[in-house]
C-alpha cells in the first residue's frame, strides 16, 4: 500500500484513497483495514458572502476541483459525490463523513472574492484570472488562500507554444493585428494603473468597424484569446450585442481587467445606445428596483470592451466629446487575406488563455517598471501634442500612453520586438484626424447649416417675428454674417434628432465661439410679438450668427431675382447637395410654393 498522505485518528489517506483502521474486537483478532472512498481531498473552505453559508472545495487525484456546500460532508449527502466520479463505500459512509469533516476542521478559512482582474481585498490586491496572482502585500497580511468566483471561461486551453507560433506566423509584422493583441492585454494594464491611481479611467471601448472582409471579428477574437475562450458562448469572452441591457451589464459585472468582445453592434435591440456605451466606459450599470420597489445595488465593472460593427459606433450615439474620449475606433483592414484570417481563427479557437497570466505575473513582480513606462509614455504624448488646446484631446493622452505601455509589456512577456514608435505615430495621426479634428461647436454648426438648408422654406426672410409662429424662424443676410432666429423648441428638437446629448453644452460651445447672441444671463432671446389675431405672445428663440460663406448654400442673396438661377460656384459636392435639397420646389418668386 502507498505511503500515507494524511492520518486522522483511525482514518488515513494515501494515493489510492481513504481507509479506516478497525481495531480488533477481542484478544487474538487482527486489525482490519477497510476501504472508505477513492481519493478525496478538501483543499479549501470559505464563507459564501451572498448566502452566509460555508462552502468547501473538493479535489480528486487528478486535481479536478468542485465547489460544494459543506453539508455535502454529511452522511446523508456524501453519496452524491458518486456523480462526480468518486467511489464511495456506502456501508462505511458514517466513517467517511467523520474523516472528511475532521480534515475540514484542520483548514484555515479562505476568503471568497467575486470577479476577475484587479480585485481589492482587505489584505491587499490580487489579480484573479483562472489562477490567483497574489501581491506581496496580500501574502504578508493573510495566511489563507483566496478563492475567486469567476463567471468566464479563463482556463487555458491548448498550448502557449501553438498560440505563439500563430502569432509569429500570422500576426507579427501586421500592424493592426499586433495592435489588436495589444488592446487585449491593455484591459488588465489599464485596471492596474487605475488601482495605482495613475489613471482615473478603468477601461477603453475599442471599436472595430468595416465590412466583414476586413477581419474585424477575427482581430477581436485574437485580442481576447490572450485571456480566455474567444469562441462564442455563454461563459466565453466573445458575445453578441444582441441582448438586453441587463444581460450585457450582467456579463460585464465584476470584471476589472479581462477584455471582452461585443460583436455586431447592428444586432443590438436596445434604444439607448449612448447610455449603455457610457455605462460600459464608466463601469456602472443602471439603477434598478426589486419587486418591492427597493433600489438594488447596481452592477459594477472596470474593463475594456471591443465592439465590432460595419458602421461607426458614433452613428447612433450622442454627438458629444464625452463618448469620443472613452473610445478608440479603428476602421482598417486587419487581416491580409482569407487564409490569414482562417489561420488566426483556427489557432485561437484551440489555444487561448496563456498570455494574460504572464502579464499578471509581470505587473505584480515589476510594477515599478510598468508605472515608469506609463509615465514616460504619457510625457511623450504630452510633449508631442503640446499644441492641443481641446480638453477632450488632452484627456486622450493617458489612453494612448496606456496602449503603448501595454505594447512594451507585451513585447517583454512574449520576448519579441514590437514597434512602439509605429504605434506612437499611429495615435498621433489618429488624434489629428479624430479627437482634435472638430470642436463641439463646429459639429453643431454643420448640423445647423444642413438643417436650415434642407428646411429653407420654413425660414421666413420677411423680417417679421410674428412669422415665426407659422414656421421655424427667420433668416436674413447681413453685411458680415447670416442671421438665423430659430424657435427654441425647433432648435432643441434639431439637436436631439442628431443625437447631441446635452443641448446646454452645445449652446455654450456655440456661444463661446460667437455663433449665438442672447439676452443677459440667458441662452435664448425672448420677445413679445403679436400673432395673426393681434394677441401678444412671448416668443423664445435662439439668435444664431453664421458665416457669410454659407449664404449661397442657404439660398441667400441681396437680389432675390437671382435666386432661381443660382448654383454653387465651387466644386463642393456637399454644398451642391444642400442647395439642391434646399431649393426643391422654388418658383419664380424665389419662395417655396408649399408654404
Amino acid at each position: 500500500m502507498s505511503k500515507n498522505i494524511l492520518e486522522i485518528g483511525p482514518y488515513f489517506l494515501n494515493s489510492d484513497g481513504w481507509y479506516e483502521n478497525i481495531p480488533p474486537k477481542k484478544d487474538g483478532d487482527s486489525k482490519r483495514i477497510v476501504f472508505l472512498a477513492s481519493f478525496i481531498v478538501i483543499t479549501k473552505k470559505f464563507l459564501d458572502p451572498s448566502k452566509g453559508t460555508e462552502k468547501i472545495v473538493i479535489s480528486n487525484a487528478n486535481g479536478q476541483e468542485n465547489i460544494f456546500a459543506s453539508d455535502i460532508l454529511s452522511s446523508r449527502n456524501l453519496h452524491l459525490l458518486i456523480n462526480y466520479g468518486y467511489s464511495i463505500n456506502e456501508k462505511r459512509i458514517t466513517s467517511l463523513s467523520n474523516a472528511l469533516q475532521q480534515t475540514r476542521n484542520l483548514l484555515s478559512p479562505s476568503h471568497l472574492y467575486e470577479g476577475v482582474g484587479i480585485l481589492e481585498t482587505p489584505f491587499g490586491s490580487i489579480i484573479s484570472l483562472n489562477d490567483v496572482y497574489k501581491t506581496k502585500e496580500f501574502n504578508a497580511n493573510t495566511p489563507s488562500e483566496p478563492i475567486c468566483d469567476t463567471s468566464y471561461d479563463l482556463e487555458p486551453k491548448g498550448t502557449f507554444e501553438d498560440w505563439f507560433n500563430m502569432y509569429l506566423n500570422e500576426v507579427k509584422g501586421h500592424f493592426h493585428l499586433e495592435l489588436a493583441t495589444t488592446f487585449g492585454i491593455s484591459a488588465l494594464v489599464t485596471a492596474f494603473l487605475k488601482h495605482k491611481q495613475d489613471v482615473t479611467f478603468a477601461g477603453i471601448i475599442f471599436s472595430f468597424t468595416g465590412q466583414s472582409s476586413t477581419g474585424k471579428s477575427t482581430a477581436a477574437a485574437l485580442a481576447v484569446s490572450v485571456a480566455g475562450n474567444p469562441n462564442k458562448g455563454s461563459e466565453t469572452l466573445f458575445r453578441s450585442w444582441n441582448a438586453t441591457r441587463n444581460a450585457l451589464e450582467s456579463y460585464l459585472s465584476n470584471n476589472y481587467g479581462v477584455p471582452l468582445v461585443f460583436d455586431e453592434l447592428s444586432s443590438a435591440t436596445f434604444k439607448d445606445t449612448t447610455g449603455l456605451l457610457y455605462s460600459i466606459a464608466e463601469g456602472q450599470g443602471r439603477q434598478r428596483s426589486n419587486v418591492h420597489g427597493e433600489v438594488k445595488t447596481p452592477k459594477n465593472w472596470g474593463t475594456s470592451v471591443i465592439s465590432t460593427s460595419e458602421y461607426s459606433i458614433f452613428t447612433d450615439s450622442a454627438q458629444n466629446d464625452g463618448l469620443r474620449v472613452r473610445t478608440i475606433e479603428i476602421n482598417e483592414q486587419f487581416t491580409t487575406d482569407a487564409t490569414n484570417s482562417d489561420n488566426i481563427k483556427k489557432a485561437v479557437a484551440q489555444n487561448y488563455g496563456h498570455v494574460l497570466p504572464f502579464v499578471a505575473d509581470y505587473l505584480i513582480k515589476r510594477e515599478d517598471e510598468a508605472i515608469q513606462w506609463f509615465k514616460d509614455e504619457h510625457h511623450w504624448f504630452k510633449d508631442k501634442l503640446k499644441d492641443e488646446t481641446n480638453n477632450t484631446g488632452k484627456r486622450m493622452f493617458k489612453r494612448y500612453a496606456v496602449i503603448t505601455t501595454s505594447a512594451k509589456i507585451l513585447g517583454r512577456v512574449l520576448a519579441t520586438d514590437i514597434d512602439i514608435a509605429k504605434i506612437r505615430d499611429y495615435f498621433i495621426d489618429y488624434h489629428g484626424h479624430t479627437v482634435s479634428e472638430r470642436s463641439l461647436a463646429d459639429k453643431a454648426i454643420d448640423v445647423i447649416i444642413q438643417f436650415v438648408a434642407q428646411n429653407r422654406g420654413k425660414f421666413s426672410d420677411e423680417g417679421a417675428l410674428k412669422n415665426m409662429f407659422e414656421n421655424y424662424g427667420l433668416i436674413s443676410l447681413k453685411d458680415d454674417h447670416i442671421e438665423v432666429k430659430m424657435i427654441a423648441n425647433v432648435f432643441k428638437q434639431m439637436l436631439n434628432n442628431h443625437q447631441f446629448q446635452d443641448v446646454n453644452n452645445v449652446v455654450n460651445a456655440l456661444r463661446d465661439k460667437g455663433f449665438i447672441l442672447a439676452d443677459r444671463g440667458r441662452q435664448t432671446t425672448k420677445r413679445s410679438v403679436k400673432d395673426n389675431s393681434g394677441k401678444k405672445q412671448s416668443l423664445v428663440f435662439y439668435h444664431l450668427k453664421l458665416d457669410v460663406e454659407f449664404a449661397s448654400i442657404l439660398g441667400l442673396t441681396k437680389d432675390k431675382s437671382l435666386l432661381q438661377n443660382w448654383t454653387p460656384s465651387n466644386d463642393n459636392k456637399a454644398a451642391k447637395e444642400l442647395f439642391k435639397s434646399a431649393n426643391e420646389g422654388i418658383g419664380l418668386s424665389g419662395v417655396h410654393e408649399d408654404f
